[in-house]
């Protein structure tokens, strides 16, 4: 397997597949609230589930449309600019929630793909925003764990437990 394939397949599995390795995943910690379970803030100055899912899927599709050579389409996102990349709710409805969840299970798909996609010589090529393209990929997966854990811990706030083995 190449690098390339390797690392397609970690940030992956690692994002969906719940089997992977002993953490949680973002499909474990994202599964089984309402709309209005996911739109709670535990508190000040902390995010919602659903602002913290919105984010992962924004930041997963800015690079993999970096990766392609493309640029991202702030409207999709109901945003006038990237700023730290945390697009609004919208409406709050349970299809709403579930289609937000599904757009960052498909912007994984969609970015594992992508980096499939490249050569390991493309892994040394410039991100636009600086860095390497591999240092972009991995940053993408570390994003994509910190936010995974953090929202098991809102969930945990809220008394929305997880029922995973290892939370």
């Amino acid at each position: 397997m190449s690098e390339v394939q390797q690392l397609a397949y970690v940030v992956e599995n690692h994002f969906s597949n719940p089997q992977a390795s002993s953490f949680a995943h973002f499909v474990t910690v994202s599964d089984g609230l309402s709309a209005e379970q996911a739109a709670k803030v535990p508190g000040e100055r902390f995010n919602s589930v659903w602002g913290v899912v919105n984010h992962i899927a924004f930041w997963q599709e800015v690079t993999c449309l970096a990766l392609r050579g493309q640029q991202i389409n702030l409207a999709d996102w109901n945003l006038s600019e990237i700023g730290s990349g945390w697009p609004p709710l919208g409406e709050l409805s349970d299809a709403n929630w579930q289609a937000a969840r599904q757009r960052a299970l498909d912007g994984n798909h969609a970015f594992a793909k992508a980096i499939a996609a490249l050569s390991n010589d493309d892994l040394q090529n410039e991100m636009p925003w600086g860095g390497k393209v591999w240092e972009g990929i991995y940053a993408i997966y570390a994003h994509n764990s910190h936010h995974a854990s953090e929202i098991l811990s809102i969930r945990h706030m809220l008394g929305f437990w997880v029922e995973h083995p290892w939370t």
